[in-house]
């Protein structure tokens, strides 16, 4: 493990914001050095619409993550979210002749070469491959098989593909502004980095991004993301609801959701009769309307919305063996009594996942909207630092006898410089 610090930076493309982030990263400690967000109306649902559009807000935020932090960088990873993004659960098996054979990294890296998902319509590309577990020749559960005996091999895995020309597009906006990508991250994973606990994650838990255009699920357990999946509902729904039933404009609908909306469980509140101010489209003076009409209008939706993501969980058929409780990121937090309505249609105990572990970071980013954003820093810097399948490092004897060549190398060059 290298105890150097190394720069990393992380933009995440989110459907009403893009967030930039230039950290400096060791084994033990991440120091944010410069963050900035910007808003966007060029990505929806996670979909680029403006490449050239997308290319300027990425450039917006980027260039005020540099100029806070004093540090250029021309190397980003990419989070990203959309529906089109899919999560194949897959398997492989290797045979390695004998039960007295040792395991080696080029076993490893034959078994997971040989997994490819099956064929689909278009051409896809995989973001991610979470390794779940390995098998050893009837022993699963197993973390890293390198250098155990076995005469049998196999692991399963999940991979996160997406199609080619979303993944191209991403590619070619962050081109334009001078920026390589160099890995692309589901941002519902980078967000798990930020705001899970390590027991969580081990123990297993449901981590719930709520984004403006979408909501991203993604499953943990034994220490990694086992299961993501993405359905079409954000707050934006809600927004473009109030909007359309209550004839107002969208900043006016964008207020009535923020100052008078809950995460409502049933469409009978006792607040129902309540007068609110509204400004109609066209208006100029508020008019009084009973609170009861934002009821009705959000509450189909908000049915929808839990529906949903009971619905995929359930298809994913992983929930019985993930124990934990519900964690809450994004935007979509700060709905007043979302933990309750989650709680009450998933059964399940839920907590507000807020961003853990970064020093030098300002307060007013310590919230759960900026989770993925911060998450892509942590989720890269250990793709960086963990070297999990690789031959064992120096021993001890060998750190020691660098040591002393060091030092009479040191002792050498004085000498030298002396007889000069």
């Amino acid at each position: 493990m290298r105890k150097g610090k190394r720069t990393i930076a992380g933009i995440d493309l989110g459907s009403s914001k893009v967030t930039s982030v230039i950290a400096e990263v060791t084994p033990d400690e991440i120091s944010i050095r410069g963050i900035n967000s910007a808003p966007t109306t060029s990505i929806v649902k996670g979909v680029i619409r403006d490449l050239n559009q997308c290319a300027a807000e990425i450039d917006a935020s980027f260039s005020g993550a540099v100029y806070a932090s004093g540090i250029h960088i021309d190397q980003v990873h990419l989070g990203v979210t959309s529906k089109d993004l899919l999560s194949v659960p897959l398997t492989g098996e290797i045979s390695l002749g004998s039960d007295e054979s040792e395991i080696t990294p080029e076993h490893i890296e034959r078994l997971l070469e040989g997994i490819n998902p099956p064929q689909r319509d278009g051409n896809y590309m995989r973001l991610q491959r979470i390794i779940q577990e390995f098998e050893v020749n009837e022993t699963r559960g197993v973390r890293n098989p390198l250098g155990m005996f076995g005469g049998r091999l196999a692991v399963r895995v999940q991979d996160v593909i997406g199609p080619e020309w979303l993944l191209s597009n991403y590619r070619k906006a962050l081109e334009r502004v001078g920026l390589q990508l160099k890995s692309l991250v589901p941002s519902v994973l980078a967000a798990g980095e930020a705001v899970l606990t390590s027991e969580e994650r081990q123990t297993g838990c449901i981590l719930l991004d709520l984004g403006h255009g979408t909501t991203e699920i993604a499953l943990y357990r034994d220490g990694a993301g086992i299961f993501t999946s993405t359905i079409s509902i954000g707050i934006a729904n809600f927004d473009n609801d109030l909007m359309q039933g209550l004839g107002v404009s969208l900043t006016e609908a964008q207020r009535v959701r923020r100052s008078f909306m809950k995460a409502w469980l049933s469409a009978a509140q006792a607040d129902a009769d309540d007068i609110i101010d509204i400004k109609f489209y066209g208006h100029n003076e508020y008019a009084k309307v009973k609170k009861q009409k934002v009821v009705e209008i959000a509450m189909p939706r908000l049915e929808e919305w839990a529906l949903l993501v009971k619905r995929e969980l359930n298809a994913c058929g992983l929930m019985a063996s993930v124990p934990g409780g519900i964690v809450l990121c994004g935007g979509g937090c700060h709905m007043r009594e979302v933990t309750g309505f989650f709680q009450h249609h998933l059964g399940r105990p839920v907590r507000i996942g807020m961003p853990r572990g970064y020093s030098h970071l300002f307060e007013e980013f310590r919230t759960p909207s900026y989770a993925s954003a911060l998450g892509i820093v942590t989720f890269a810097a250990h793709e960086e630092y963990e070297q999990r399948y690789t031959e064992p490092g120096p021993s001890f004897l060998e750190h020691v006898a660098d040591y002393f060549v060091n030092l009479l190398s040191r002792f050498g060059g004085k000498k030298d410089e002396e007889e000069k």
